[in-house]
């Protein structure tokens, strides 16, 4: 019989493991349940943290990626806080003798449920349906302690907030000020992502946005010194300019005659020179929360046709915006493209799919509860094997 944190196996035995032994010493040993899940939640935090590329060289201790991870978006303010019940109930459990209450192991238990359904349905897969929560008790006691819980939990969870709502008003602060910095150093990037007549290159861990003027030019008449070989091989090989690569520059030099890395980044670097060029470091996108997900040239060309422009790219969404009629549409990073409406849309203009999807990253669209207590956004996902789908579903978007 399958156990409820069965579907932690799909990211890591471990947790999986770990929850399994919580479950079973819930009762009989309170103290080692609550240092455990202590230790659970330290352990996907990290996995968060390495999924938002926040890691630093010098391992920071868990309250503190806690509190990195909800400065910088990463985490809502309702996973916040039930991260911070659990290490703030496993620190005690460590240092304090007197006995546990049954409804803080049991509290404990269902958010580390809740938070690992949050990590399973935003990191892994988008289409996970988490299993019913059920007490680990006897189910005929179920309802009763269930309301003897949410009574209990709600004057927890207020006290909790009073006791760390000068914490919080500290890091919204920090945050809008983060922002504040992160637009001064974004306008110039966001003006070349936005526009669909742009090009986009790529070259190692790196990317830059070209503004079409540049990247219209002929091949040939490139403001480079140096590189009239590279440049007469480009022509060869049916690039005209540079909107007409497609593929990573450092990939791109393997089908050039007599042209190695050394030469490619040579170019590379005096592309860079331009003024009107804008580069980011891709391994960096995180200080200045540029975190973009990568689509083919088709697919972006698609979108473009149907009038829609790139609006707000981050690593768990994309989001386009119709230049007409401002209707928006998320892109979403699953192996097969994976476009979500907005509900009303969806209902209005196609045959939806029995479940909506809950997703973070779907910020312009409403909130509903889904399976916790709170709302998260959500829309209805349409899944497309090829581009000629994708063209169709957008043209019948936008012309039904």
């Amino acid at each position: 019989m399958n156990f409820l944190f069965d579907f932690v196996r799909q990211f890591s035995n471990e947790l999986a493991n770990l929850a399994e032994r919580i479950e079973d010493n819930l009762f009989n040993e309170p103290h080692a349940s609550l240092i455990q899940a202590r230790l659970y939640s330290e352990h996907l935090v990290k996995l968060i943290s390495k999924e938002e590329e926040l890691e630093e060289l010098y391992a920071p201790k868990h309250a503190e990626r806690i509190h990195k991870l909800y400065r910088q978006n990463a985490i809502e303010e309702d996973i916040y806080l039930k991260l911070e019940w659990i290490r703030k109930k496993g620190n005690k459990a460590v240092h304090d003798v007197k006995e546990v209450e049954t409804a803080d192991v049991l509290q404990t238990h269902k958010f580390l449920f809740e938070i690992s359904v949050w990590y399973m349905q935003l990191y892994v897969t988008y289409e996970f349906k988490a299993p019913a929560y059920k007490l680990p008790i006897a189910s005929e006691t179920n309802n009763d302690q269930d309301k003897t819980l949410k009574l209990y939990l709600d004057q927890k969870i207020d006290d909790m907030r009073l006791e760390i709502q000068k914490q919080f008003d500290d890091m919204r602060l920090e945050k809008e000020e983060v922002k504040n910095v992160a637009k001064l150093k974004l306008s110039a990037t966001n003006e070349a992502m936005l526009s669909p007549m742009n090009a986009h290159l790529q070259f190692k861990n790196e990317q830059i946005f070209i503004p079409s003027e540049l990247a219209d030019m002929p091949i040939t008449t490139l403001p480079v010194n140096g590189c009239k070989y590279l440049l007469s091989e480009f022509s060869r090989v049916g690039i005209t300019s540079l909107n007409k690569i497609n593929e990573p520059m450092d990939e791109l030099h393997m089908k050039l005659n007599g042209i190695g890395t050394q030469g490619m980044e040579k170019f590379w670097e005096q592309i860079n020179s331009i003024e009107s060029v804008v580069r980011m470091n891709m391994s960096e996108t995180h200080h200045t929360e540029v975190k973009i997900i990568t689509i083919s040239e088709k697919v972006d060309k698609i979108f473009d046709k149907h009038k829609f422009k790139l609006n707000h790219p981050t690593k768990k969404a994309i989001e386009f915006e119709h230049r007409i009629t401002k209707e928006i549409v998320y892109l979403l990073p699953n192996k097969l493209t994976t476009i979500v409406l907005h509900p009303d849309t969806a209902k209005e203009k196609f045959e939806i799919p029995d479940k909506p999807s809950h997703n973070t990253a779907l910020r312009s669209f409403p909130k509903a509860i889904n399976k916790g207590k709170t709302p998260t956004n959500f829309g209805y996902s349409f899944k497309f094997q090829s581009e000629e789908a994708l063209d169709d579903f957008l043209y019948k978007l936008t012309n039904a």
